[in-house]
């Protein structure tokens, strides 16, 4: 059995509008695809937006332990947004389904697992005959990829089965929402606005009655004094937040909370938490800490619990695979969840680094600490460094820092994750990290 693996975490269904993003940061969060290539086995293929540094593929293969031929990597040719992103015109694109048909053929692979399983994908394991053996197709192909990736969805899922979530609404009209922003606007306390589908923080908005409020989880915020500033902020936006008519969540924002994340296997027998985890934010995803320092282990077990009770509708509607859900631990003690996403996540590779690099046990041994942009001058340099820093990962100590995702070609910069033995270890990790390429 193989596996065609898609490399599509932000795709035209997904996001919606591409176009808001500048092409540098499309380049960047499309080659954030790439991820996907540390799931891959012998004979499998790994379909990537744009091209790969030899380099890194030798290096990822390497940790993998196996040889640089053993895994196939497909580019589609480009598309509208050139080779930023995986678009239906590149992955359904005659040329590449030919391509992809005789690498299929060639090494066997009778399933696809992609990052977000989008109608393109669908169409996709249609054409190459990948549907029968890949989990749960039936519930994806029926749009189950929509119905677990809307923010509007899970509100409703999770709040019938009461489990604990942020005051807030789901609209489909602009008065109602704006009645419900500047309610609360007026009474000191911020909003949050979410576009129904998005990812990554960037479809949502924080609403402020006055400037200082923490900006984290959002890639905007904006002020607004008054019913009346309010009232011209929907007019002017609520296109942009409802994607042209679509819902729109809003809801209570609480600063100086911990984003909180998890991933969660579903199966046909049982739903099986992963691990749970804090998110680092600055202000949108940056990065992970597996299992978490700002938080206890209690409030940690207090999210999976809701999270596994949420994630149990999900088995019974047929969903098969990867969901990840995240939450906020808040100052006063309460612990929230905010939304879900039926998909492969941020963590999905930093679990194959803590089973196999580290053991079953790395949740209770070892700490993983990521970010998703260290600046580095090169690839070649940064792998250098950690080796002359005696940082580069030792699987016999089960230690170190591995680059996780090469941007140095789109951004100047590599994705790390450090692999340390305590809270101490990860910090003095981190300082030398920033201290290689410093130019102060």
């Amino acid at each position: 059995m193989g596996t065609l693996l898609v490399g599509n975490p932000y795709n035209e269904h997904l996001v919606g509008d591409l176009d808001g993003f500048t092409p540098a940061s499309r380049r960047a969060v499309g080659n954030s695809g790439l991820r996907m290539a540390w799931l891959a086995g012998p004979g499998d293929a790994v379909v990537a937006a744009q091209d790969v540094d030899p380099g890194f593929l030798r290096y990822l293969l390497g940790l993998k332990g196996l040889p640089a031929d053993s895994v196939s990597l497909l580019i589609p040719p480009p598309g509208r947004f050139g080779t930023d992103v995986l678009t239906r015109d590149r992955l359904l694109h005659p040329e590449f389904v030919e391509q992809a048909r005789r690498v299929v053929a060639e090494n066997g692979i009778d399933r696809v697992l992609p990052f977000s399983f989008d109608p393109v994908v669908v169409a996709l394991a249609r054409e190459l005959g990948l549907s029968d053996a890949t989990p749960g197709f039936a519930f994806l192909a029926a749009a189950g990829h929509d119905l677990l990736n809307s923010k509007s969805a899970f509100r409703a899922i999770a709040a019938g089965l009461g489990l604990p979530l942020a005051e807030g609404v789901v609209a489909d009209a602009r008065q109602e929402a704006e009645a419900f922003a500047a309610g609360l606007l007026a009474e000191g306390r911020a909003v949050i606005v979410k576009q129904d589908f998005h990812a990554g923080g960037y479809g949502n908005e924080i609403l402020a009655p006055a400037p200082g409020v923490e900006q984290v989880g959002a890639s905007r915020l904006t002020v607004l004094r008054g019913r009346a500033e309010a009232a011209r902020h929907f007019e002017r936006h609520w296109h942009r937040y409802a994607e042209g008519g679509g819902k729109v969540v809003l809801e209570h924002y609480l600063p100086d909370s911990v984003p909180l994340g998890s991933e969660v296997e579903v199966a046909a027998e049982a739903v099986t938490g992963r691990h749970a985890c804090e998110m680092r934010m600055a202000p949108v995803f940056d990065g992970i800490v597996i299992p978490g320092t700002a938080t206890t282990e209690e409030v940690r077990r207090t999210f999976m619990d809701a999270v596994l009770a949420l994630c149990e509708p999900v088995r019974a509607m047929g969903y098969r695979g990867l969901i990840n859900v995240d939450g906020i631990a808040t100052p006063d003690g309460r612990v929230l969840l905010t939304e879900f996403n039926g998909r492969l996540g941020g963590t999905t590779h930093l679990h194959w680094f803590g089973t196999n690099l580290v053991g079953a046990d790395y949740l209770g041994s070892r700490l993983l600490v990521t970010r998703n942009r260290w600046r580095v001058p090169s690839l070649a340099a940064a792998i250098g460094a950690l080796e002359a820093a005696g940082l580069a990962f030792d699987p016999g100590r089960r230690r170190g820092v591995v680059i996780a995702c090469d941007h140095s070609r789109q951004a100047g910069a590599v994705e790390y994750c450090a692999i340390a033995e305590d809270r101490r270890d990860a910090e003095e990790m981190e300082k030398t990290l920033a201290d290689l390429f410093s130019t102060g």
